[in-house]
């Protein structure tokens, strides 16, 4: 299965899309891929450390909504990161050649607020590297969202 390119599933711009690919989709799944190398965005002394990874699954959790609006015939949405129980990290850093495979399953949760279970492993090996609930947050108005209510 082709999946479309990445900025047409985010609302993000690069040079922030750290995602290299969407590589698998279901119905409360979705699976995106990393690969990790010199010109990989915040790679630093010989690899990308492991915190950037809470990103890699947000942006995987992005990829999964966008993916399922795109399907609907609906615009990408914009969400936010609420916060991250549970998050395990079994690595420090992600290292040059390596490919991670992003994997989301969405648990709980149907309009403004949801929940999603995350693991990042090494895709050739399998090795769990890390694992997380995200839980995210999506206004239902992003432009009255944060405004002031006597403005």
């Amino acid at each position: 299965m082709t999946f479309p390119p990445l900025d047409q599933l985010l609302p993000h711009r690069q040079p922030m899309i750290l995602l290299t690919r969407m590589v698998g989709v279901g119905t409360a799944t979705g699976a995106c891929e990393v690969k990790i190398g010199p010109d990989t965005l915040f790679y630093e002394g010989g690899g990308v450390a492991a915190y950037v990874g809470m990103e890699y699954m947000a942006q995987a959790v992005a990829a999964y909504s966008g993916y399922q609006r795109r399907r609907q015939g609906l615009p990408i949405e914009v969400g936010f990161l609420l916060g991250a129980p549970k998050f395990t990290s079994h690595c420090r850093a992600f290292l040059p050649g390596q490919t991670l495979r992003v994997e989301v399953a969405h648990v709980w949760g149907e309009s403004q607020l949801a929940r999603f279970e995350c693991t990042i492993t090494d895709a050739q090996t399998g090795a769990l590297l890390q694992q997380a609930q995200l839980s995210v947050f999506k206004p239902e108005n992003l432009l009255a969202f944060g405004r002031d209510a006597t403005a």
